[in-house]
This record gives structure tokens, C-alpha cells and sequence, in this order.
């Protein structure tokens, strides 16, 4: 498998439905909700619908996971994950920070990703032992060492309720230099790009943070859930930025959960 002609693959597909989404994008369309009550569109299908069949043409016998359309063959050596509006609320709010999602997983890991954002006109990708690279930029995580100087982005503070996680956000905004809300890829590649110096998200799943991880490696960072298992990723949860912070966030999390 050649990992460079699949990032090129990937690169055009997303070009391809950036006019999609963008046609929805502040126009007329339904919104749904879905058995996990997380609000669905016709651009989310529509997107994955094209995605899907580019890489069953260009990649017979590869797997797909996808958020809207499930798994296929998902026991295969290589397997693609899709989350096609990845802040599916953003994009039904007008906000400009959803984000496109592919990555390429090798025997469950992640060694291809790919994030756009279609409203800005922005991608950046990784090739694992290739570098991530924004354009012709080269992303590089920040060097801030300590949390009591960190910029920390995390996720909608619903998701904090949600997961019975309170506490961790408000030790996060006692400790941290400043906490600001980043949602979903945005936040993890702010991390990737040393805009902000650590993402912490509670809730996340294979589509959502599989392009991610790739990416902050490549980026010279650290992925780990809050549990700390480096290559798992079966658990929902994701930490993003140089290896310090990231160890600092999780001891936190490794924890005992308190009320706020």
C-alpha cells in the first residue's frame, strides 16, 4: 500500500465534496436526529455517500467505517474511517468551524489522516514517518511545558456532562493558564498546529479522532485517551499536544471523578 498516493487520493475526494458541503452550508435542509439523539443533515449522508464510493472504486477490498453508514468489512488489513461534517451543530448553526475527516488504518491503526475545513478553505494531512503538513507548512505541536501556562481547548461543556465529567473541566479551568471551547477536529488540529497547546475531549469515536491521531504524532505530539492506552482506540475519549501537557492531563483524569 502506497500511504502517499492514498493521502493524494484522500486530498481529492475532500476537494471534490467541499462543493457539496458547501452548497448545504447556511442554505435550506432538514435536520434529523438520530438514535444517539446527535442531529444528522443531507450534506452528513450525501458527503459520506461520495466518499464511500471513491474508495470503493480506487480501493477494492478495503474496509469502511463511517458515521452515518456504518462498517464495511471492517476486519480488513486496511480500512478507511469517514466522518463526513465532523461538529454537525456548528454546520447547522452557520458556524464556520465543522471539519471533513478521512483516515487510512493499518491492522486498527491509524497511518494516514486527512482534516478539512470546508468553510475556511483550510486541510492539513499526515502520512505516518512522513511529517503533517498544512499546505506547504510543516505543523509542529506547541513547546509550553507547564498546564499553569497552557492554552487548553476542550470540547462542548455538554460533553463533559454527559460523560459525568464536570469535575475534570473545572480542575482544567483552575489549573490551566486559559480553557477555551475548540469543538470536535477544530480543537485537535489548533493542538496539532501549536495554536493552542492541549485539546481534551471527552467524547469522541473512531471517525471523529482515528485522522487525529496520525496527525498530532506526525506533528511531534502525543495521542492518548484519558486512560492513557496510546494505541487504543476503542475508547471514546482523546488527549492532543506535546507529551508533557498530555501527561499532565491525563494524571488528572486518571483521577477519582468530584463534583464540580
Amino acid at each position: 500500500m502506497e500511504l502517499i498516493e492514498a493521502k493524494d487520493q484522500a486530498l481529492h475526494y475532500l476537494n471534490e465534496t467541499r462543493g457539496e458541503v458547501m452548497q448545504w452550508f447556511r442554505g435550506d435542509f432538514t435536520v434529523e436526529q438520530k438514535a444517539d439523539r446527535s442531529p444528522v443533515t443531507q450534506a452528513d449522508r450525501k458527503v459520506e455517500e461520495i466518499l464511500r464510493s471513491n474508495i470503493a472504486r480506487d480501493f477494492p477490498g478495503h474496509g469502511v467505517i463511517g458515521e452515518e453508514f456504518g462498517e464495511e468489512n471492517p476486519d480488513a488489513e486496511w480500512v478507511w474511517t469517514i466522518d463526513p461534517i465532523d461538529g454537525t451543530l456548528s454546520f447547522i448553526q452557520g458556524l464556520p468551524l465543522f471539519a471533513s475527516l478521512i483516515a487510512l488504518l493499518h491492522k486498527g491503526e491509524p497511518v494516514m489522516g486527512v482534516v478539512a475545513l470546508p468553510a475556511l478553505g483550510e486541510m492539513a494531512w499526515a502520512v505516518k514517518g512522513h511529517g503533517a503538513f498544512e499546505g506547504g507548512r510543516r505543523l509542529s505541536v506547541s513547546t509550553v511545558k507547564t498546564l499553569s501556562k497552557a492554552v487548553v481547548g476542550t470540547g462542548d461543556r455538554y460533553c463533559f456532562r454527559r460523560q459525568k465529567r464536570l469535575g475534570l473541566l473545572s480542575r482544567l479551568e483552575r489549573e490551566a493558564g486559559l480553557v477555551r471551547t475548540y469543538p470536535d477536529a477544530f480543537g485537535h488540529l489548533m493542538a496539532a498546529r501549536g495554536a493552542i497547546d492541549l485539546m481534551v475531549d471527552p467524547l469522541a469515536y473512531v471517525w471523529d479522532y482515528a485522522p487525529l491521531k496520525v496527525l498530532v504524532q506526525e506533528a511531534g505530539g502525543t495521542f492518548q485517551n484519558f486512560t492513557g492506552r496510546k494505541a487504543s482506540l476503542s475508547e471514546g475519549t482523546a488527549l492532543t499536544g506535546n507529551r508533557e501537557l498530555v501527561r499532565a492531563a491525563r494524571k488528572i483524569c486518571a483521577e477519582p471523578a468530584r463534583r464540580p
